[in-house]
């Protein structure tokens, strides 16, 4: 019943990955995802494909040749969409800042499938984390595992990244899977954690520092022999190894050092005045997704005391401890940075509850539990419903449409100056993007010259929002008013302008306006 159970379970979190998710190549980490996942391929068939056109040979950096040519100081910048900045190995041409992990797994799926195929890898890893939450639950027992397996799944946290094309999941699914291989009793269980681990550190670098305490169980385990364990600790290595060899090997192509990546300075991002912000934040995020029962987890190794216990409790700290002192966010989804360690806190929270009730009564634990979940679960997702996680496919889906607008509706030699949807644009178009806040105050009119001697005619595009900041940047420039009407307006949230309007509504001809959906 409990496997059935679990494989509806799996079932579920498939289809709801699949059924409220984005499918969108939207903001600036699933573009990122999703255009480096075209490059790998690219390198495999031999052509560089973007936004549905075959551009020229294959390479992982090609040079813009707008970004070499621009007059004005400091271009590149203003070339480099979404979720990219540009190469400091290739002049001209833009790296990814996010890590190589999701978009090498991503890759085989449109190589086989085609673009709308690379969605379904996100689903599929929390179809692995779920199955992995399980197994390494199930080492307290298995009605255990699978109340941690449901709980998981219907956390807020979880959920929010589900229906997303980020590596929030497929990282916390690969640690999973290494704390299941690694604590189970498999002769190869230590390399696949290390495998695991390794995979995980490729498409979440930062958090290589959960491998340590891994390494430390399988070492130090206390009903193995030594030579067992060290040959258990040895293998894990090995796996764990190839992965940061394959992140220091891409970063050295992308960064021109192992240890650089696309994000910046360290001394930026990680700060100690960042810590007690983010403590009081983490601490209230998880108590507001997951209730204040989540906090039973800290009594686990008081009623389950032992190097399991010790192990799940060590790697979630770790895995906050990554995330204190990195930047500070407002916004309650940033609770996806602890998504490696939340099944851990789980398991333990429903492990202690289990425990506690077996020393009350034996035969009262399994409908305690029972009740226990099936009280958690409706509110877990009663508040991730509240959180818009399932109205997300929705809110991000104008990032397609704009996109394709663009590729329907302007001309081919089309030049697009936008910002929040330059990945976008160039995704569901392949039209090439100018970043307007990566263009120097004074450049604008200039660079619109530059735009049509260069033979494109150039086109406005912003989401709402940007519009004040658009005419902040560029105060100095008439076209910066935005004083005539859009020559499209995409669900109420997307405007394009064509500069040209400007002149002809100026002489007091009409401007019309498409409303598209």
């Amino acid at each position: 019943m409990r496997q059935v159970t679990l494989a509806l379970l799996i079932a579920g979190v498939v289809a709801a990955g699949l059924h409220w998710g984005t499918f969108v190549a939207g903001g600036s980490d699933s573009y990122c995802y999703a255009h480096q996942a075209e490059r790998w391929a690219s390198t495999v068939r031999g052509t560089m494909v973007e936004g549905g056109v075959v551009r020229g040979s294959a390479a992982l950096q090609v040079p813009d040749p707008l970004a070499l040519a621009a007059p004005w100081p400091d271009a590149p910048p203003a070339f480099a969409p979404s979720g990219h900045v540009p190469s400091p190995t290739v002049r001209g041409a833009v790296v990814p800042i996010c890590p190589a992990g999701l978009s090498l797994a991503m890759a085989p799926f449109l190589m086989i499938g085609g673009r709308d195929a690379i969605f379904l890898v996100v689903p599929l890893f929390g179809a692995l984390l779920v199955g992995a939450t399980y197994a390494a639950g199930a080492r307290y027992g298995a009605r255990v595992g699978l109340a941690a397996a449901v709980v998981t799944a219907c956390s807020p946290a979880f959920l929010y990244q589900l229906v997303q094309p980020m590596s929030d999941v497929p990282a916390a699914a690969l640690w999973m899977l290494a704390v299941a291989a690694a604590t189970g009793t498999g002769p190869r269980g230590p390399l696949v954690a290390g495998l695991a681990a390794g995979a995980a550190i490729l498409t979440r670098p930062n958090l290589v520092p959960l491998a340590v305490p891994l390494g430390l169980f399988l070492l130090f385990r206390p009903e193995r022999r030594w030579r067992e364990r060290l040959r258990a600790a040895l293998a894990y290595a090995g796996g764990t190894a190839a992965g940061c060899v394959a992140v220091a090997l891409v970063q050295n192509e992308f960064y021109g050092s192992p240890f650089s990546s696309g994000y910046g300075s360290l001394a930026d991002l990680f700060q100690a005045v960042h810590v007690l912000p983010n403590v009081s934040r983490y601490l209230a995020w998880m108590s507001e997704a997951h209730t204040p029962a989540w906090l039973i987890a800290a009594g686990a190794p008081l009623v389950l005391p032992g190097a399991l216990s010790a192990l799940y409790a060590t790697m979630f700290l770790v895995n906050l401890a990554c995330y204190l002192p990195y930047v500070v966010f407002e916004q309650w989804w940033y609770l996806r940075f602890l998504l490696p360690g939340i099944p851990l806190v789980l398991i333990l929270m429903v492990a202690a509850i289990d425990a506690a009730c077996r020393r009350v009564s034996p035969r009262a634990a399994a409908p305690v539990l029972a009740c226990v979940t099936l009280a958690l679960a409706p509110l877990f997702i009663r508040t991730a419903a509240e959180r818009s996680v399932f109205r997300l496919h929705a809110l991000e889906a104008r990032f397609a449409r704009a996109g394709t607008f663009v590729g329907e509706r302007l001309p081919a030699n089309a030049l697009v100056m936008t910002s929040w949807q330059s990945g976008s644009v160039r995704f569901y178009s392949g039209r090439p993007t100018l970043v307007w806040d990566g263009l120097p105050p004074a450049w604008l009119d200039r660079a619109l010259v530059f735009a049509r001697d260069r033979g494109f005619v150039p086109f406005l595009l912003f989401e709402r929002w940007e519009e004040p900041l658009f005419r902040q940047r560029f105060r100095g420039s008439a076209l910066a008013a935005l004083d005539w009407p859009p020559m499209a307006e995409i669900g109420s949230q997307v405007r394009i302008y064509r500069p040209e309007d400007r002149d002809r509504y100026a002489r007091g001809q009409a401007v019309a306006t498409e409303y598209a959906r």
